[in-house]
């Protein structure tokens, strides 16, 4: 159930380090909560086009295979990742164009990719649901 799981509070790919196991590092905001918020940054940077089709089948499927419990073992994540990772974009593309700002640049590839999945978000219905076709989740 929501809310009742142990989460990273921090998870993405560079918490995950291979020395020769896979370790999860950064743990500074472990605890209790909805296990769904740790996998919103990768699902985000899938829906964004910054994670391939490919490393995120891989990430999601080794996932599932541990007996995560952010999403069913089986079937579309996106019911339970589709809300926090609308979040996780908005949040990241403001970060982004912010720190962008701040250096007096334009936005790079990345941070452009993470504001036109913003766009893309605005033209959701506001109930979860599947990404529009022109993101590689559709």
């Amino acid at each position: 159930a929501p809310g009742s799981a142990l989460c990273h509070g921090d998870l993405h790919l560079g918490q995950l380090v291979r020395c020769p196991d896979w370790l999860l590092i950064d743990v500074d905001d472990l605890g209790l909560g909805d296990p769904a918020w740790d996998l919103a940054r990768p699902a985000a940077w899938y829906a964004a086009g910054l994670l391939s089709p490919d490393e995120w089948s891989r990430f999601l499927g080794a996932y599932r295979a541990a007996g995560g419990p952010a999403v069913p073992a089986h079937g579309d994540p996106w019911p339970r990742l589709d809300v926090p990772a609308r979040a996780l974009t908005v949040q990241s593309a403001a970060i982004a164009l912010a720190k962008a700002a701040a250096s007096g640049r334009g936005p790079d590839e990345a941070e452009a990719a993470l504001v036109d999945a913003c766009v893309r978000i605005a033209q959701l219905p506001a109930e979860p649901g599947p990404w529009p076709e022109t993101s590689p989740v559709g």
